[in-house]
């Protein structure tokens, strides 16, 4: 094998390595949950209120923790 040959078979093969990375993967965007009031009685707080997310992630004492956590 000439090295013209030798650098052509390089070049296609570092050409072709990313796209047998990327074989099979899909791509699913997701919807944005949302965050709701709710009454929680097992909260140890005063007004027994509880932030809960939309997608049926669970639910936290405050609204920015809930928007961290629920996707």
């Amino acid at each position: 094998m000439s090295s013209s040959q030798f650098t052509i078979f390089c070049i296609i093969l570092i050409v072709l390595f990313p796209l047998h990375e990327f074989q099979g993967v899909q791509v699913v965007k997701a919807a944005k949950g949302t965050c709701e009031q709710k009454t929680c009685p097992n909260l140890k707080t005063k007004d027994k209120t509880c932030f809960c997310c939309s997608s049926d992630k669970g639910c936290h004492q405050t609204k920015k923790i809930c928007t961290g956590w629920c996707p």
